[in-house]
Order: C-alpha cells, then structure tokens, then sequence
C-alpha cells in the first residue's frame, strides 16, 4: 500500500490518500475530493474544477505526474 497527500494528487489539503495501486488511489482520490465538495469546500472544488478546465494534453501531463509520484512513494 502506498499514501499520497490530496495536495500530492493536485488537491489542496493533507489528507492522505492510500491505495494498492495508482487506480486505487486515483479512485479514492476522487472519493475524498467528492466528500470535500460535499461539504462545501471551495479549495476542493476550485481544484477539481482546474482538472476538469484542462485541456486533454494537461490532463494527461498532470496525470503522468501524478503517477510518477505514485511510483515514487514508498510502499508502507
């Protein structure tokens, strides 16, 4: 299992996010982000609106930057 920060993902806060894989974290990436909107975080949702604006060639280099962060974690 390995632990990346929100803000590691783009995010704007500390909250750790683990997972077995990148998808894994990618997906409860997603989940915490969605429970911050939820609660009416505008930090989450400025930050999820900045992915969304991107266009598809940032997308994909935020992406591989994450994952490469991913990789670079340690495994716990």
């Amino acid at each position: 299992m390995k632990t990346l920060t929100c803000r590691d993902l783009g995010g704007p806060c500390e909250a750790e996010i683990t997972g077995n894989s990148f998808a894994e974290v990618g997906k409860n990436s997603r989940t915490h982000v969605m429970e911050r909107i939820s609660k009416g975080d505008e930090d989450h949702r400025a930050a999820a609106a900045t992915m969304q604006k991107a266009s598809p060639e940032e997308q994909q280099a935020m992406m591989a930057e994450f994952e490469r962060r991913y990789n670079d974690a340690l495994t716990i």
